[in-house]
């Protein structure tokens, strides 16, 4: 553990920017949502109403859970509790890959090694700074949410709980990080790991099965019923699961070498037989973009199996009018479950959407795109080479997801996909977001691609709780998607095409910038 604390400081020192205003944004927003509560649901009858209605949608079981307690403080906990989870967990993978895996394969791991640092004293540092950073978050929400007038006890709960999210896939994405010697393919392997326990947690919630959200840590953020209960036990799973995936990627540190994966890579062919730059570039996706495709396929049956029997299961007059106002005359109880959790999901897709667009700065950052553009290869078709599989990545998750999502469901792929499809040119926008940035300013390409991510989702939850309107909530992308239910014959196409021609130009924009500015090999 030797010079532990110094990497600590390098570490927030690198990433202090990130940090403010990720923990300065988790922390603020739940007491705007009490707040808001408080005024948008004036007495106990309206809010007892509003947690009525949520109950009676299968979407919104799938996605946060059951409300334990109509109270202002039980509504916060609902409302946030699986987001929260869900973004901190994201953020939380980030930045352990990036101060752990990314560092081996950039090299400055070995450099640092060649001083007077411990073997695990890298790894610790991370664990250290990310779960730190997600304790400071939720403690740092509790005075705020006491000045609303919501319990102290219970304010510390949830406060707890939020951290935990961030806590349990910090250790997940340790772990991954011991696996690949690519820091793309650890990233892609602990987001996938994130979407199935996220699923496990919706099919527990929506289909009935309760036993599943005892499976995943965003059914135990869940279970702690901060406001409605008080489960303070619930945190000792995870303090465990921590422990034990911590333990777990030390003892797999000491089990390879440095700069190389528990699982070798393969090697090459003897003959080096690479179509050009395109063909390196397929060879350094196809790992990512496999196991995305496995992850969202598997993601898109659970979902058709949730939603199987929804109809007969939810046939009352009140579903029956939920569907029909969502999703028009005709439309099915499961067709707005799968419209809803699509939307969702989508923002996932647009995550590994982001793993491959960023591909390219990991290589420049490495010294090894410095090396290829010293051939023939220009900077353009260098660029497009990774950016292709930016583009065409996502339309095969989406058409996976909504694939197996139907055939799992009704046998129907065709529909299913055709709906979830939709969402492809709201990813493309991040992924041409995500380019202008690499083209502008490569060195802070990463981070602040996955913050304008992080903000899409912020404006989508906060549009939903009535805390947006207008021009902000114009921001997201994935607003901007017209509402196909999938039992509509038709939907219109112009909000799709203006989403595609605005990706385009960022798209176009950042080649041309990578084309005029100087290498940046380092971060």
């Amino acid at each position: 553990m030797t010079g532990t604390w110094t990497l600590i400081r390098l570490i927030l020192r690198r990433d202090r920017a990130l940090l403010l205003v990720w923990i300065a944004i988790s922390a603020a927003m739940p007491a705007g949502i009490a707040s808001s509560t408080r005024v948008l649901y004036a007495d106990q009858a309206a809010r007892d109403a509003f947690a009525a209605a949520s109950m009676s949608n299968p979407a919104q079981l799938a996605t946060r859970g059951p409300i334990y307690d109509a109270s202002v403080g039980g509504l916060t906990a609902w409302t946030l509790g699986s987001s929260l989870a869900l973004i901190g967990g994201l953020i939380s993978i980030l930045l352990m890959i990036r101060h752990t895996r990314a560092e081996e394969e950039t090299g400055r791991r070995e450099l640092l090694s060649s001083g007077v640092v411990g073997r695990h004293a890298p790894l610790a540092a991370a664990l250290a700074v990310v779960l730190a950073a997600n304790l400071l978050l939720g403690l740092l929400a509790v005075p705020a949410l006491v000045a609303t007038g919501l319990p102290a006890s219970s304010s510390v709960l949830f406060g707890l709980s939020t951290a935990a999210g961030g806590w349990a896939f910090a250790a997940v994405a340790a772990v991954a990080a011991q696996l690949t010697a690519a820091s793309g393919t650890a990233r892609g392997i602990a987001i996938a790991i994130g979407g199935l326990l996220f699923a496990l947690r919706s099919l527990a919630d929506a289909g009935g099965i309760a036993w599943l959200a005892w499976l995943s840590p965003f059914g135990w953020v869940r279970l702690t019923k901060p406001y409605g209960g008080d489960q303070w036990w619930v945190l000792g799973l995870v303090a465990v699961f921590v422990a034990a995936l911590a333990a777990v990627a030390f003892a797999l540190s000491t089990r390879r070498d440095v700069a190389g994966g528990l699982v070798p890579a393969r090697p090459g062919t003897a003959t080096g037989a690479l179509s050009g730059s395109f063909g390196l570039a397929a060879r350094l996706h196809r790992g990512a973009l496999a196991g995305f495709t496995i992850g969202f396929g598997l993601l898109g049956a659970l979902l058709g199996v949730a939603a199987r029997g929804l109809d007969a299961q939810l046939d009352t007059p009140q579903f029956r009018e939920l569907a029909a106002t969502v999703g028009g005359a005709g439309a099915r109880i499961s067709d707005v479950f799968f419209a809803f959790m699509m939307y969702v999901l989508s923002q996932l897709v647009a995550a590994a959407a982001l793993v491959s667009a960023l591909r390219a700065r990991g290589e420049e950052a490495a010294g090894r795109a410095e090396l290829l553009l010293s051939t023939p290869v220009g900077r353009l078709r260098w660029g497009l080479s990774h950016l292709v599989f930016a583009i065409a990545g996502p339309a095969l998750f989406l058409t996976v997801l909504g694939g197996a999502a139907g055939l799992s469901y009704d046998g129907n792929m065709t529909r299913v996909a055709a709906a979830t499809l939709a969402y492809l040119p709201a990813v493309w926008i991040v992924v041409g977001i995500a380019t202008l940035l690499f083209g502008v300013l490569p060195r802070q390409a990463t981070a602040v691609s996955w913050t304008v991510l992080g903000l899409f989702l912020l404006v989508d939850l906060l549009a939903e709780f009535k805390l947006a309107s207008g021009f902000v909530l114009e921001l997201s992308p994935f607003v901007h998607v017209p509402a196909m239910q999938l039992s509509a014959v038709s939907s219109p196409m112009a909000p799709l095409l203006g989403l595609t021609v605005v990706a385009g130009a960022l798209t176009t924009a950042g080649l041309a910038l990578l084309s005029r500015r100087d290498l940046a090999p380092s971060t």
